[in-house]
């Protein structure tokens, strides 16, 4: 990849950050809307057995908004791999992008408001394993939570999207 494309790339990439860096607020969530409905089926045992049931639904919806990080089926198992790191995640996870669905992978990503080079998480769920990995962006280091050790594998813009990150942290 030439020097201009690169630099072409990483101005593009760095203008959608602009963009997609902006905080939601919820005042309240009546409880008959779309969001409330999934987040009631997030807490159903289908999660957990059979994902595709619910977690495909989240393509296009935030975190915040679908309570996931917090009153999900998901949060005892956010709570695990992430032990005391869970808190931080949580107090930091302001500024967030929509999930998105690449392959049988879903990817969402919140950072600190005002603040993202500081404190920056991303989350990957593996729909077909049913496995979640956090990367979590710390002033120049980068930790990757795992559950039971197994390794997403990215590819295509969800790996560029990473390796972006990490260069863009200093992280080799």
């Amino acid at each position: 990849m030439n020097k201009r494309t690169k630099y072409l790339l990483i101005t593009a990439l760095s203008c959608f950050s602009i963009i997609a860096c902006k905080k939601e607020s919820i005042k309240s969530v009546p409880t008959t809307d779309s969001t409330s409905i999934r987040t009631e089926a997030l807490k159903s045992d289908s999660a957990v057995i059979n994902p595709t049931d619910t977690l495909i639904d989240l393509v296009g919806k935030s975190v915040i908004g679908t309570h996931l990080l917090s009153e999900s089926k998901l949060t005892p198992r956010l709570k695990t791999l992430l032990g005391t790191d869970y808190d931080q995640m949580i107090k930091y996870w302001n500024t967030e992008t929509p999930f998105e669905k690449e392959g049988e992978i879903l990817h969402a990503s919140g950072c600190k408001q005002h603040d993202c080079n500081t404190y920056s998480y991303d989350l990957f769920i593996d729909i077909k394993n049913n496995k979640i990995n956090v990367y979590k962006f710390n002033e120049s280091k980068m930790n990757v939570f795992a559950e039971d050790n197994f390794r997403i594998v990215l590819k295509d813009s969800l790996l560029r999207n990473l390796n972006i990150k990490k260069e863009n942290a200093k992280i080799q």
